[in-house]
């Protein structure tokens, strides 16, 4: 099914005019972070997503509106006002507007007729808010090798653990227990930030966890920052360099086990998590009231090692129970659903060539 789709580049945000993922094949200049920014991520989207949308001339000819940047641009920007015009615009047209927001917290979008796609929810789900993947490059163009079944299971995480500190303590407990900061609100559109603070230090809860049990094998490479001090460094190239190298690391800790560690970051989801789809890798999933892609068409929890968040400290034999329960076909056919779910759903090309499919009766 090939939606009609119209924007207007003239309600871009005019502090920085660029476009969400979606307008790239038609109005280019895209939002990028810098983990997608120069890489294969988007190329073949480009290619072929005139294939997947129409873009029309005038309003009234399209099925939906679609805001030209991101809403996280426009926050980011303090032009909130142009993106509200834009949506005011479409009401007075008869239409919805499908609005992208690709960053951490949860900002809600303060108009009856948006179809908000976001990566994080933390709560209060509406019926027009969708799960959104982060854009991520395919870092090794495929899949990794394919494992062999062991006995014992083995996991593997790579990646930032905050520690719990007095200060981080005391924020926490303020965020979580006290009403009057509980009910904060960030620029006066995002949700609470309660949830948000409640997991601030789960990635550390569950690498004890898994580290506690005896029948699970663990390969943890722990940093202290994000992407292990890279955007410390002094200069472009010294980031550069240190990216490079933390992503190195990532992939090789990556591909060395068979299953690997995916838990929450500061928003309500992971950038880790589409890398280990990407990567072929099943995934031991800690959920938190996670608003995953495609969840209305996908059974995440029979697709993912699933922890429920009732069940976060009996992870490990959730694993091994798992890991038991396979035969040596079943183990290699799980790594290939892993890249084929990323493929087919997930990637820039894939979650937009199914996109249709959000606006289908269920």
């Amino acid at each position: 099914m090939r939606l009609k789709i119209y924007s207007d580049p003239a309600f871009a945000s005019p502090a920085n005019p660029m476009h969400c993922a979606m307008l790239l094949p038609f109005l280019g200049n895209g939002e990028q972070a810098f983990w997608s920014a120069g890489t294969n991520a988007f190329d073949k989207y480009k290619t072929n997503g005139a294939g997947y949308f129409e873009m029309t001339d005038t309003m009234a000819e399209a099925d939906y509106a679609v805001l030209p940047s991101t809403w996280h641009r426009y926050l980011s920007d303090g032009t909130t006002e142009v993106a509200l015009r834009f949506a005011q615009k479409a009401a007075e047209a008869g239409k919805q507007v499908i609005v992208f927001h690709e960053r951490d917290y949860d900002y809600k979008f303060p108009t009856d007729n948006a179809l908000l796609f976001t990566p994080t929810i933390e709560k209060d789900r509406t019926p027009n808010e969708f799960g959104l993947p982060a854009w991520i490059p395919d870092h090794t163009d495929g899949p990794a090798p394919l494992r062999e079944k062991q006995e014992r299971p083995s996991v593997s995480f790579c990646g930032q653990v905050l520690k719990p500190k007095l200060k981080s303590r005391l924020v926490q407990f303020a965020r979580t227990s006290l009403p009057g900061f509980s009910e904060l609100r960030m620029s006066g559109y995002s949700a609470s930030l309660r949830e948000n603070f409640r997991y601030k230090f789960l990635r550390a809860q569950a690498i004890q966890i898994l580290l506690d049990h005896p029948g699970v094998d663990t390969n943890f490479v722990l940093r202290g920052d994000f992407f292990a001090g890279a955007d410390q460094k002094a200069t472009a190239d010294e980031k550069t360099e240190a990216r490079k190298t933390a992503l190195g690391d990532f992939l090789t800790n990556l591909h060395d086990s068979d299953y690997s560690l995916c838990v929450r970051g500061i928003g309500n989801y992971s950038l880790r998590f589409y890398e280990i789809m990407a990567a072929g890798r099943p995934m031991l999933f800690f959920d938190t009231d996670c608003i995953l892609p495609y969840d209305f068409l996908l059974d995440w929890p029979k697709e993912l090692v699933w922890v429920p968040l009732s069940e976060h400290r009996n992870a490990g034999q959730i694993l091994v129970d798992h890991h038991a329960a396979l035969s040596p076909e079943q183990f290699a056919d799980q790594q290939r659903r892993m890249r084929e779910i990323w493929e087919e759903w997930l990637s820039p090309d894939g979650f937009f060539r199914n996109f249709y499919r959000h606006f289908e009766p269920q």
